[in-house]
This record gives C-alpha cells, structure tokens and sequence, in this order.
C-alpha cells in the first residue's frame, strides 16, 4: 500500500463496502427524498452515470462511493438506513482515529432525551438496543438470515 498500514485501504474491502451500498442506493435516495438527477449533482456525477449505477449496469468509483456515503450519513432520513446496511466504512474511522473505542452514537446525539437514556446503560443494555434495532431494520428490510447474522456480529464485536 502506496501510504502505508494505518491509512490504506485495500481494492478489495473499497469493493466489498461499494457492493454493500449498491442494492440500497434507491431506497436511501428515495428516502432523502431526491430525484435521480439531484442526487448525481449533489455528488458530482452525470444523471445517467447515477441511473445506470442504481440500477446495477453500471459500477461505483471509491470518489462517487464516499461522496454518496457522506450525504446519506449526513442526512438525517438516511443515516441510520445507511449504517444499518453495513455500507459505512466504520474501520476507516479506527484507522483515522488509534485508540478509539467506538464511533460516537452521533443520530441519538440530536435528540437529547434519548441520549441521555442510552449514555445511563451499561454496555450489555448498549448492546440490547442495538440488536433491537437492528432486528426491526433487518425484518422491515427483509433481509436474508446471513446478513442479520453479519449485522448482529459487528454490533458485537465493533464496541
């Protein structure tokens, strides 16, 4: 890797995070409420390069890819959509943050009651309203057995 251990990032995992995102770009855009057309200007690319991307005949580049991302993490009708489909590439925050123990719960950081309830649980009670949540996105999405297995086993782990 061209800049070392700490701050690469391997073709492989770029294209296993682009795959995890491609079969949610509609709904995570029809959520933001936008058209086809102001999601590409917004990210810088072409209406038809974005219809053949969402529709699968086309690929993402890693550039598209993270400017697509930071929209949907930063809108808030998004942003738990989009980290609940394992799209978010949580370990470039680890590798941009040593020492970290976890990605701050920055969704519940808006809504000051519910913060203050989760920030008085202990970890197990953490780790109880993540798989809750994550189990209602994971029916409402219908989502296969392996990939609420995958989901449940980063919340897990991912503390």
């Amino acid at each position: 890797m061209k800049y070392g251990k700490r701050w690469g990032i391997t073709n492989e995992k770029k294209q296993e995070y682009i795959s995890r995102l491609l079969p949610h770009l509609a709904s995570l855009r029809a959520k933001a409420g936008l058209s086809q057309d102001e999601l590409a200007g917004l990210v810088g690319v072409s209406r038809q390069t974005y219809c053949l991307t969402e529709s699968g005949a086309r690929g993402l580049s890693w550039n598209t890819y993270l400017s697509i991302v930071m929209f949907f993490d930063y809108n808030q009708r998004t942003h738990d959509l989009l980290r609940g489909t394992g799209a978010f590439p949580e370990d470039l925050f680890y590798q941009f943050n040593p020492g970290a123990d976890r990605i701050p719960e920055s969704s519940l950081s808006q809504i000051p009651e519910l913060n203050a309830m989760f920030l008085k649980l202990d970890e197990a009670g953490k780790n109880a309203v993540r798989a809750s949540l994550v189990s209602e996105y994971a029916r409402q999405a219908k989502l296969d057995k392996a990939s609420v297995i995958k989901l449940m086993n980063e919340i897990i782990t991912n503390q």
